[in-house]
């Protein structure tokens, strides 16, 4: 695991989260932020008894793809300066997204999102979170990896701070945690090999 800040200089920061924040960009919502569709509450039970913890919740959130089935979308060219600062020799994305989290009624302090890894089928892979905004709602990496069951240990908790990102092996278990404040948390999702 790698954590670097200000990947970017401070200038493309605050370009990127201008742009990304602007009224016109398009999100889409996403009722669950571990489905396509909205977990439904038998599930997030499972996910609760399967990880030993009654602090995970399902939150809902926006999203945003920007390349997908190595088709970039529009704004690819946007998060260049995040691909080249990374300086992986010969990268090749897998899949690379935004989330855009708020507030969420019933959430607490010690709450957080679904542990998941972000390609549960692929190996080999290196999963990259770029933080667009400064806000609450920490990133939790957990020492255990994909198809684990059981009680989980924090490896860390990432703060979103604009301009960090955190790199870590893909077949970590992680999860986000929604922000307490009115300050959205925003990311940018890369899974590279």
């Amino acid at each position: 695991m790698k954590i670097i800040d200000d990947i970017i200089s401070s200038q493309m920061q605050d370009e990127l989260e201008a742009n990304i924040l602007n009224s016109k960009f398009p999100w889409g919502r996403m009722a669950s932020s571990n489905l396509a569709d909205e977990a439904t509450r038998e599930y997030v039970e499972e996910k609760r008894i399967e990880f030993s913890d009654n602090n995970i919740i399902d939150p809902p959130q926006f999203h945003h793809n920007i390349l997908m089935n190595q088709q970039p979308g529009p704004f690819f060219g946007w998060f260049a300066p995040i691909i080249d600062a990374i300086k992986f020799n010969n990268v090749r994305i897998l899949r690379m997204k935004m989330n855009f989290n708020v507030p969420y009624i019933g959430s607490s302090d010690n709450s957080y999102g679904i542990p998941h890894v972000d390609l549960a089928n692929e190996d080999g892979y290196t999963t990259c979170i770029y933080y667009v905004t400064d806000a609450d709602g920490d990133t939790i990496l957990f020492n255990e990896k994909n198809g684990y069951s059981g009680k989980l240990s924090i490896r860390q908790k990432v703060s979103p701070k604009k301009g960090r990102i955190v790199l870590f092996d893909g077949n970590t278990l992680h999860a986000a945690c929604p922000p307490i404040s009115n300050r959205p948390r925003i990311v940018v999702n890369i899974n590279i090999r």
